[in-house]
């Protein structure tokens, strides 16, 4: 009984044991599950604080390099590991997360970011291009630039790769498509180590998991001789003026190449690509710009009548997304242009016609047309020269003339006798004070009329404008040239003169120098020498299509440099704020050694870089060899120029005046407001 009564004891002893030992190991086996998740835990932390961590060293790394009062051989080690490192990161999906915005700001500004998304036939496909420029006192006065492309479908499959490696060229826009070739990357911007601002096009092909740089066939290429193709790369392809103009690049809008422009609107180019990947040059678009620089969504083809004798050029519209309105535009440019040859449908008429046109304005809204030429009827004693022309409100699908953009009425008539006007020919000024003022309401209220023969044609008035100022033109005797034709200027008609606002809203878009500032009288060549090498053809955004001249002057007897921009009749427009080196010093004769055509401060209006060379005037003791002086005139909004003395100061003082370049390197490192 007390051998049970003691089994039992040992058997309850035994129960408790194994209790405390499974409970025990229970535990032990939450304890593992814990320890492996807090682990887990660590682990990803550790990936975080590793990314924040690199993004951190190399911070301090450009830095480090930035800072020249470190040693040359420091910072130029700290270049390399920074690149490298910088290509290491943006192969982890985290750098993906930070916007374009947030990376600029983390690395001092001193990246350029640009990040796009594109459907392909495999799906979404993001692309950032980033740009570092490396400083000058590091790489050398040409600024090495990096270039990096990162591309990612999804947030997990990120992919990075350096495709310049301290190179000239910094891109500034791209795009991606699908091609026969397959996913293709065209890259556009800018090359520092020509001439200022040329541009290059550069293409490359996505293979496996790699950008691969390919050639372009330059040999189907044909470029109009106001531009020039450095043929000794073929990768990428590299364009310049052949005047040295500012030139500008952006992509098209429907993506297939890029639209690049210079200063002369004549220049324009467009730059195409095809499926295939062949390239295209269209220069015919810049002639169709010719006298203005807005960006239009049609094009203009040649037409031509040929007959009997009688040869009439005239545009036509295409590509015009209105097919209807491009008919009915098209149908008035036609008839326009043949009105009155229903006389000489004989052959044996004996009438010859020569005419061809030239647009004046092409816009969104506006499109005017000038036609000129000569009209040679047999056994006449002389020719009759043709002038006529076509006005269209391309949104309106109608003709616009000249009654419906001003009142023809007494003031207008007294601004144009007042000799507000100017004459196309210097000759014919006067000739406009022959005729009386009611024979002028009756020429101009009846303006733009085509209806009748060529002959009566001769005998009446039409209108046209260019991007800034209103040509008219009235019936002369043949001795002084069958008609005259005058320009005066948007800004110099009053308000109570004009006529549709509506009209004049756009018709003026094109910012008009202000009437206080418009001279004209003409460059007085006497009293100014102008230095024609270094004059040039230019479109600024408050002037329209100027010549911007480089002078000198002799005030006080001294050689001061003086700067002006000129209409096509060589009135002045506009007199710059006197040049900083001629405070005191004398200007060198041909010392204008550079100047440019730039948006230096990014307002989005051209500003003008002059550099100039100066020197004491002494040729004896005391002399002082010459040296050059910089100047910006900064473009407001008031159709003014202005300059800052304090940064004229320092870019002269600190020597950041050697070239354009270096003028334009120290302004973007500035905080420039003018406006």
């Amino acid at each position: 009984m007390s051998y049970f009564k003691g089994g039992r004891i040992c058997f309850v002893l035994l129960l408790l044991f194994s209790f405390v030992v499974l409970n025990g190991c229970t535990e032990g086996n939450d304890s593992s599950k814990a320890a492996t998740n807090n682990a887990l835990v660590l682990q990803n932390e550790a990936e975080t604080i590793s990314y924040s961590k690199k993004l951190e060293v190399l911070v301090q790394k450009l830095r480090i390099i930035n800072d020249e009062n470190m040693d040359s051989d420091v910072r130029q080690n700290k270049l390399q590991n920074f690149t490298q490192d910088l290509n290491l990161l943006l192969n982890e999906p985290e750098s993906v997360g930070m916007k374009d915005g947030e990376l600029v700001e983390k690395f001092d500004n001193n990246l350029t970011i640009l990040t796009k998304s594109f459907s392909l036939k495999s799906g979404q496909l993001n692309v950032r291009v980033m740009n570092y420029r490396a400083p000058k006192t590091v790489t050398g006065t040409i600024g090495d630039k990096y270039t990096f492309i990162q591309w990612w479908s999804t947030k997990r499959l990120v992919h990075a790769q350096m495709i310049e490696d301290g190179g000239p060229e910094l891109t500034t826009d791209f795009v991606v498509r699908d091609s026969d070739q397959g996913i293709q990357l065209w890259l556009g911007g800018y090359v520092s180590i020509y001439h200022p601002d040329p541009v290059f096009v550069d293409l490359w092909e996505l293979s496996g998991q790699k950008w691969t740089e390919k050639g372009i066939n330059v040999g189907k290429m044909k470029l109009p001789n106001a531009w020039e193709l450095n043929k000794d790369m073929n990768e990428p392809i590299i364009l310049e003026s052949r005047q040295h103009d500012s030139i500008g690049i952006e992509v098209l809008d429907h993506g297939d190449g890029f639209f690049i422009n210079s200063d002369d609107s004549e220049q324009n180019l467009i730059i195409e690509f095809s499926k295939s990947g062949e390239v295209r040059i269209d220069s015919e678009y810049s002639t169709a710009l010719n006298t203005h620089s807005e960006r239009q969504s049609y094009e203009l083809i040649q037409e031509e009548y040929s007959k009997n004798g009688i040869v009439i050029k005239y545009p036509q519209i295409i590509k015009l997304k209105d097919i209807a309105k491009q008919k009915s535009l098209n149908k008035i440019l036609k008839a326009d242009a043949l009105e009155g040859l229903q006389n000489y449908a004989d052959s044996n008429s004996g009438v010859h016609v020569e005419i061809d046109y030239e647009i004046k304005r092409q816009s969104e809204r506006f499109l005017s047309v000038q036609y000129t030429g000569i009209r040679y009827v047999k056994d006449a004693a002389y020719p009759s020269h043709m002038f006529y022309t076509t006005n269209l409100d391309m949104k309106q699908a109608s003709r616009i003339r000249l009654r419906d953009l001003v009142k023809v009425e007494k003031p207008f008539i007294e601004l144009i006798k007042s000799g507000k006007i100017t004459a196309v020919q210097p000759e014919q000024q006067g000739l406009i004070g022959d005729f009386t003022k009611d024979d002028l309401i009756q020429l101009l209220t009846n303006a733009d009329v085509t209806k009748g023969s060529l002959a009566e044609v001769e005998m009446e008035s039409f209108s046209y404008f260019t991007n800034d100022s209103l040509g008219m033109s009235v019936p002369m005797a043949h001795v002084v040239g069958d008609h005259a034709e005058y320009k005066i200027r948007f800004a110099q008609i009053p308000e109570n003169i004009r006529q549709n606002e509506e009209l004049w809203s756009e018709l003026s878009s094109v910012v008009d120098q202000s009437v206080s500032d418009v001279g004209g009288r003409k460059l007085d060549t006497d009293q100014y020498e102008v230095e024609e090498s270094q004059s040039f053809q230019t479109t600024l955004e408050g002037f329209g299509k100027v010549r911007f001249v480089s002078t000198y002057g002799y005030p006080e007897g001294l050689r001061k440099f003086f700067f002006f921009l000129l209409d096509d009749q060589g009135h002045i427009l506009y007199s710059f704020p006197e040049f900083y080196g001629n405070h005191e010093w004398v200007a060198r004769f041909g010392g204008v050694e550079a100047v440019a055509f730039k948006d230096v401060n990014k307002d989005g209006l051209k500003d003008v870089v002059v550099i100039a060379n100066v020197d004491n005037g002494n040729h004896g003791p005391g002399r002082v060899d010459e040296f050059p002086m910089a100047e910006i005139y900064f473009q407001k909004k008031n159709k003014t120029f202005t300059t800052l003395p304090a940064l004229d100061q320092a870019l002269n003082d600190q020597e950041h005046n050697q070239t354009v370049k270096d003028v334009i390197q120290y302004v973007s490192e500035q905080r420039i407001i003018v406006n």
